[in-house]
């Protein structure tokens, strides 16, 4: 996945000052606690193996689970609105008028999808959404980019993460979208602040803008993402 050029008004903003403190903002708190659980993370990852389940909550092969969702402009709307807010509060009200500025200027998920598209990922799906996500935070954490096979595997990992959890199958078409978009905005606001550092040739900012990644999925999922290899199968333990 490529960030090395950024289509979007976003890169204009002054985030890069303030993107490297910034936790990822997800709705609810519902998503990291119960949908990216750590241990089926691990499990589709191979760093553990899969838990043992009863027959009566077994959950549905990945096939036949529900990533997808028919996107809403009310719903995202209202995640936008949602997502300003929380930024709000962590970066200050003038960086979050920026942000709101561009956000409203441009269609934020067809930016999203301009910077994926090359790689085979789509919106209208978590799983897709997710997987661009995590590709990101690995690439300004390792200063390595995967090419589209291994970010399809990726792809394919995280809708086996999503399918092995009854939280997500439990989700309506709304908090699919809720959840994918919002992992879309997060997207765009790490991107344009790590592409405007690359761009500058700023070491000092990426480096802090990886290490940020790194305690990012540390803390939210319990990864150390400096830690895990991309390949064919998508992300592998490096061991050690």
């Amino acid at each position: 996945m490529s960030v090395r050029v950024a289509i979007l008004a976003l890169v204009s903003l002054a985030m890069p000052a303030v993107a490297h403190d910034v936790p990822t903002v997800l709705p609810n708190n519902y998503v990291l606690s119960d949908i990216l659980n750590q241990q089926r993370i691990e499990a589709a990852i191979g760093t553990r193996p899969a838990t043992p389940r009863r027959k009566s909550t077994a959950t549905a092969p990945a096939s036949r689970v529900v990533t997808s969702y028919r996107s809403s402009p009310v719903v995202s709307a209202r995640i936008r609105r949602q997502f300003i807010a929380s930024m709000s509060g962590k970066v200050g009200a003038a960086n979050a008028r920026q942000l709101a500025e561009a956000l409203e200027r441009g269609d934020p998920i067809a930016n999203w999808s301009q910077i994926v598209a090359a790689d085979g990922l789509r919106s209208g799906d978590v799983a897709d959404a997710f997987a661009a996500y995590w590709l990101l935070n690995w690439a300004m954490a390792n200063g390595r980019e995967g090419n589209r096979a291994q970010v399809l595997a990726v792809r394919d990992q995280t809708r086996s993460i999503l399918a092995s959890n009854p939280h997500h199958a439990a989700l309506s078409e709304a908090q699919r979208q809720e959840m994918a978009e919002t992992f879309m905005l997060n997207f765009l606001v790490q991107h344009a602040a790590y592409s405007d550092a690359m761009k500058r040739r700023d070491q000092a900012t990426m480096r802090r803008l990886g290490d940020a990644a790194v305690a990012r999925f540390r803390g939210e999922m319990g990864l150390d993402l400096r830690r895990l290899q991309l390949g064919g199968a998508g992300f592998i333990p490096t061991g050690g």
